[in-house]
């Protein structure tokens, strides 16, 4: 009886690290090209979820969604919600999405007054 519940318990981690591991969908889909966007802040900077996110907005009004790391990668690297007011210039280095039809930007760097926050150094 021991050795089920065992057994069970260990299955059902095994399914719950599953869905873990498939959500992270890390940097296939992007293009392998660096890519560089500068734009101001249309929504600030968000910690919550698995990555933190902002989107910028271009120069043609185009809306970006910017895709950083984990909230605890993109904190080590400086970068605070609230800390880039909406309406701020910024300027990012990234991946873009390998679906041209989605306006989406993998960051490595955000630049904000001059200041480097590298949240993928070693991949700049």
């Amino acid at each position: 009886m021991v050795r089920r519940i065992l057994l069970g318990l260990g299955a059902s981690g095994l399914v719950l690290a599953g869905q873990q591991v498939s959500a992270h969908h890390g940097w296939g889909g992007q293009i392998p090209e660096h890519f560089e966007l500068s734009g101001t802040v249309h929504t600030g900077v968000s910690l919550a979820g698995p990555h933190a996110t902002m989107q910028i907005q271009d120069e043609n009004g185009q809306v970006w969604d910017v895709t950083m790391g984990p909230p605890s990668r993109t904190r080590r690297a400086g970068l605070e919600e609230d800390l880039i007011p909406v309406g701020a210039a910024v300027s990012i280095v990234g991946n873009r999405n390998a679906d041209m039809n989605r306006y989406e930007v993998k960051t490595m760097r955000v630049t904000y007054k001059g200041n480097n926050f590298d949240i993928y150094a070693e991949r700049l």
